[in-house]
């Protein structure tokens, strides 16, 4: 009984100095800032070959028209995996007192049967691929550091 007591009055005497949240104007809003942005870490699988049913004929295709002719470069077959670690976006000031954008460059980059089967251009971006202009398959890791910075003028 004593120790149920004792912990209610606790509980009361902790919540009392509680307070609840406060909408704030933008000018209060304006004094709040963060201390280091936002961090990403991303682990993609394209066409992941491990998977039940995986697709064979997966196609990327972009079309330029020039002079009212359409040709489509495509990338026949992207699969990997792609695991980014550290990827940072945040706000930064410049020494005279404006601000901008800097995007760390991430820490640790992995690539896992990362890339295409085949690259092409043809005229139609459905058909069969005849002529390939090679392939694409990366393995291994990328270590990084440094940001890029964007403003506007």
């Amino acid at each position: 009984m004593r120790k149920t007591l004792a912990f209610i009055l606790s509980s009361l005497f902790l919540t009392a100095g509680a307070s609840a949240q406060q909408p704030l104007d933008d000018a209060a809003l304006s004094d709040v800032s963060g201390a280091d942005g936002v961090n990403f870490a991303m682990h993609l699988s394209l066409n992941d070959q491990a998977l039940p049913n995986p697709s064979t004929d997966s196609r990327i295709s972009m079309g330029f028209n020039v002079d009212g002719h359409t040709t489509h470069v495509v990338v026949r077959n992207p699969r990997g995996v792609l695991d980014v670690f550290g990827l940072s976006v945040g706000v930064e000031k410049k020494p005279d007192g404006t601000d901008y954008i800097a995007i760390g460059l991430p820490a640790h980059v992995r690539y896992t049967d990362f890339g295409f089967e085949s690259l092409s251009v043809q005229s139609d971006p459905a058909a069969p691929v005849t002529d390939s202009l090679g392939r694409l398959s990366i393995q291994g890791t990328v270590n990084m550091q440094g940001q890029l910075r964007m403003w506007a003028h």
